[in-house]
């Protein structure tokens, strides 16, 4: 009764902040993120008053000193993405029903945003002192990109983080067959990032002359030969290859094992025997994301273009893709314009004591829960921090079906009530920990 409870009163408290609505709008959005900064300031008035605060634009840093200069930083983003479609509950009403939360932000990530909130001040109310020095960091503009405004500052003041938790992959039902269970996955780097705008250029005219090699039929074999060719090697990082041997720990079937045990280990064979979903989540991978060409049907083009975007896996670099795309675009007359780009980030090695510090923390809100090191696809705000810290996780502490996975920038955004205490214990857990 006590949890459920808890997990109501922290449900209501997080509707409280979807209901503001916080997708970045240039010039017309500080309101919005002043708004949601008056309502966490209710919820948390121990943390807003007893800690020092910093105000970048919309972005929020807060320190909760500790009795070393040793720091932590833990890291959710305010903004949330647009929320087009027929939702079955408003986007921005915060509805709890069902067992659930629904709205735009309650998985990405306001509801781990409030989770450390609410962490940090239930500590403060019991007369806790934490052993490090503690940072919140919030941006404001994470889901456009993110800003270097709270590391910059971090810097200048000499700090330098010992380890960080950000947003990331969560508790999620386990991927290996046979293992009837869930498993938090924490993420220990993510891709690098590259958008390039592939372009063909030639001298248009009538479409009733069409003529061969016009701008649009290469760049349609330019993409045939993209999407059927291993443009990018699949290399085994340290900590997939931790990830494929834990996996091989949790597998009841002896051959299941085999299979797992051989590629942490990279034996003859290994890469061969991955299936398309596994090779995407190792290696760099290429997506045609948009198009153009000329204004009306009856004309040939004198510019097409495509645009692709790029995930980097560590160990590759930007260079390295962009010149394996380069070496497709001249077979077929194509020009390449890198328009956004960052390297992948460094490994976190899930045996140092960092990763170990979030394994407790995990296991201590989620008892039974297995861990797994884990290469995250996607890019969060972790970018700007990793040339400051040496200790980057990404974790969002959510327990979450696969349903709800494919729900985070989709319709229907929802999170379980009864899993909402266990993600603030994970946050506290952590805290003590140190």
């Amino acid at each position: 009764m006590e949890n459920q409870d808890r997990a109501m009163r922290y449900a209501r408290q997080i509707a409280r902040m979807i209901q503001v609505d916080t997708v970045r709008r240039p010039g017309a959005d500080k309101e919005n993120f002043d708004r949601l900064h008056a309502v966490m300031a209710e919820l948390f008035p121990r943390v807003f008053e007893g800690c020092r605060r910093w105000e970048f634009e919309s972005s929020l840093l807060f320190c909760w000193p500790g009795k070393t200069r040793r720091a932590l930083v833990l890291m959710s983003h305010q903004d949330v993405v647009e929320a087009p479609g027929a939702w079955k509950y408003p986007p921005f009403s915060g509805t709890i029903a069902e067992g659930k939360l629904w709205g735009r932000g309650a998985l990405d990530v306001k509801g781990n945003l409030h989770d450390i909130f609410q962490a940090v001040e239930e500590l403060m109310e019991a007369g806790y002192t934490p052993e490090w020095d503690v940072y919140i960091a919030a941006s404001h503009e994470e889901e456009t990109g993110g800003n270097t405004l709270i590391v910059d500052f971090l810097r200048e003041q000499g700090i330098v983080p010992e380890m960080l938790v950000d947003e990331g992959s969560s508790i999620q039902p386990c991927p290996v067959p046979g293992f009837d269970g869930h498993a938090a996955m924490v993420s220990v780097a993510e891709k690098g990032y590259i958008d390039v705008k592939c372009v063909a250029r030639g001298p248009g005219g009538h479409a009733s002359i069409p003529g061969k090699g016009t701008p649009l039929p290469r760049l349609g074999a330019f993409m045939c030969e993209v999407e059927n060719t291993d443009l990018f090697p699949v290399r085994l990082s340290s900590a997939s290859a931790e990830m494929y041997r834990r996996m091989a720990a949790l597998s009841a079937d002896e051959g299941e094992r085999a299979y797992l045990t051989a590629i942490a280990e990279e034996r003859p064979g290994w890469q061969e025997s991955l299936g398309e979903r596994q090779k995407e989540m190792l290696g760099t991978t290429i997506a045609f994301t948009m198009a153009g060409g000329s204004q009306a049907a009856n004309v040939i083009p004198q510019e097409a273009y495509v645009i692709c975007n790029i995930r980097v896996a560590p160990g590759e670099t930007v260079a390295g893709a962009v010149a394996a795309l380069q070496a497709v675009a001249d077979r077929h007359q194509v020009e390449l314009e890198v328009l956004r780009s960052n390297e992948p980030s460094p490994v976190t090695d899930p045996r140092r004591e960092a990763f170990v510090r979030v394994e407790r923390a995990i296991q201590a809100a989620w008892p039974g829960t297995e861990v797994l090191p884990f290469l995250l696809s996607g890019g969060t705000d972790t970018k700007h921090f990793v040339s400051l810290c040496p200790n980057c996780l990404r974790f969002t502490a959510y327990r979450i079906s696969a349903d709800q996975q494919v729900r985070c920038h989709a319709i229907d955004e929802n999170i379980d009530l009864d899993t909402i205490p266990n993600g603030v214990d994970f946050f506290k857990n952590l805290i003590q920990g140190l």
